[in-house]
């Protein structure tokens, strides 16, 4: 034995490279039997039929299905609101009014109107007896006085107008004009708006044409006083568009970028303040006359009318203009109850008080929010979806939805109700705005609460499917490899059509391969 060991050593000294290959050879031949007995088999999985449901997940916020901020229709001072935060309201509910005392006896005078003409025409027909002409003679004359005060009331409404308006201007605003009467009138201060300090300055010089010219017609007996009172609208809204300005103006001032001290702005918004809600006032004083006024007149028609009937035999065609004057007295009386309703709120859905801005005895403008409410028990989830999957969404879609306050467990069902056809851009992302209505009311469900949505854009009962992980993508193709059942080492490539794309991970098969072959689970591309 060691005589051999000592043959083999020397052979390998003599013979060194040889040796070598050899060794290199026997190496090379271990490792390919090794890798041989470790290759893993490949996976495979049978094509078969499943259930596929495709779903878009989303999230979003709960909104309340209707938000509304109520406003008066006129301009007043608030008198009354009958409700706080929090309250439960309900449609048509009233919650707030401005003084309208006024506009209450209008009301009750257009009922008397009714009344009255619903009276002649029941004595028309009846016929007329000398009592009854006494009667409307007397009406009659009644309504020539009433028409007399609501005319000097117009007259001196429009004086009226025009006071307060010199006094807005003249004593109030002036303050802050150099030369406020001449054409070379001046701002005492400046302003970063260029444009709107030309404005004001150019606003006070035609301010003061306004104001000489409209004292002037005030005396003028060639002007009616239904065209005094159309001149005095017209006066005060140029005046009120005049003060809107000079506001904006005054209260973009601060001792920061002025040389005007904290005093001095202050008494400037102060006056122009008092000026604004004065103009105001007479804007809607002025409006309150000249429907005063229009009523008297009509109320005066009316009268002569009857009278001309109440003195003649009753024939067809006057009883027919009886019925006229009828409808014309609830035409009256449903007038006067829209500018009545005009000075009140009522909640137009049942929801809750969110907000009350207003504030009982201040003076409101006509459009600013008094009041808001939000619908109580209905929601809805407003979600942005991604452009890649909004194509799959439609409305009345319905989707699966759990809310963060309740967990993954509780789920309430939605559908979709709207979908924006501009996109949002959010982040620099492109996504589109999808509205879901929840489709039952449930208490537990609070405004402002974060929802996850599971939309289902479609879903098919058994079909041709396979893992989604055994299709991939060549040139815009979709293939999967197939194992040949009678040699498995046999792969080859095949071209299928795909369609939904589950939520469990498989995928529908259209076309390309056939119920029970076996495809690659995890193809190496």
């Amino acid at each position: 034995m060691k005589n051999i060991f000592t043959k083999v050593k020397s052979f390998i000294l003599s013979n060194k490279w040889w040796a070598i290959a050899v060794s290199v050879v026997v190496v090379i031949i271990l490792i390919i039997i090794f890798a041989k007995s470790k290759t893993t088999p490949i996976e495979t999985v049978v094509v078969e039929r499943h259930n596929i449901k495709e779903v878009v997940s989303t999230t979003g916020n709960v909104k309340p299905f209707s938000d509304v901020d109520l406003s008066f229709e006129t301009t007043g001072r608030v008198s009354d609101i009958s409700v706080s935060v929090g309250d439960r309201v309900y449609d048509s509910q009233y919650l707030a009014s401005v003084s309208n005392g006024d506009l209450l006896a209008q009301v009750e005078q257009a009922k008397a109107g009714l009344k009255n003409a619903e009276a002649n025409l029941s004595a028309t027909m009846k016929g007329s007896t000398p009592e009854q002409i006494a009667l409307q003679e007397s009406q009659v004359e009644k309504t020539k006085i009433d028409l007399i005060e609501s005319e000097k009331a117009l007259n001196d409404t429009s004086i009226d107008s025009y006071t307060k308006s010199d006094d807005s201007i003249r004593n109030k605003i002036d303050q802050i004009f150099d030369n406020p009467r001449a054409q070379n009138v001046e701002l005492k201060f400046n302003i970063n708006n260029f444009q709107l300090k030309i404005d004001i300055e150019q606003g006070r010089a035609n301010t003061e044409a306004l104001l000489t010219s409209w004292d002037n017609s005030l005396t003028d007996q060639n002007i009616s006083v239904d065209g005094k009172s159309k001149l005095a609208k017209d006066n005060l809204n140029t005046i009120k568009g005049f003060l809107d300005k000079v506001a904006l103006a005054v209260n973009s001032l601060s001792t920061a970028d002025s040389s005007l001290t904290q005093t001095s702005i202050d008494t400037y918004k102060s006056a122009v303040s008092t000026a604004r809600t004065a103009i105001s006032t007479a804007i809607s004083a002025l409006a309150s006359s000249v429907n005063q006024y229009k009523i008297s007149e009509s109320a005066l028609k009316i009268a002569e009318n009857q009278l001309i009937l109440t003195k003649s035999s009753a024939t067809s065609e006057e009883i027919s203009s009886k019925e006229a004057l009828v409808d014309q007295a609830k035409s009256v009386l449903d007038n006067a109850y829209a500018q009545l309703a005009k000075s009140v709120i009522r909640s137009p859905i049942n929801g809750i008080i969110t907000s009350i801005p207003a504030k009982v005895g201040e003076v409101i403008q006509a459009g600013k929010t008094a009041i808001s409410v939000i619908s109580y028990g209905e929601y809805e989830v407003e979600s942005f979806v991604a452009e890649a999957d909004i194509a799959k969404i439609e409305i009345g879609d319905m989707a699966s939805t759990t809310l963060d306050a309740y967990g993954s467990d509780t789920f309430f069902d939605t559908t979709v109700i709207k979908i924006d056809p501009a996109e949002t851009t959010i982040d620099g992302v492109s996504t589109y705005k999808v509205t879901f209505k929840f489709v039952t009311k449930d208490d537990r469900i609070k405004s402002g609460m974060t929802a996850n949505l599971d939309i289902i854009t479609g879903q098919k009962e058994s079909v041709l499917s396979v893992p989604t992980r055994s299709v991939y993508a060549l040139d815009n193709k979709k293939f999967v490899n197939i194992v040949d059942p009678q040699n498995p080492k046999n792969i080859t490539e095949r071209e299928v059509k795909t369609g939904l794309r589950g939520v469990d991970g498989y995928i529908e098969i259209l076309s390309g391969i056939t119920d029970g072959e076996k495809v690659v689970a995890s193809p190496s591309i």
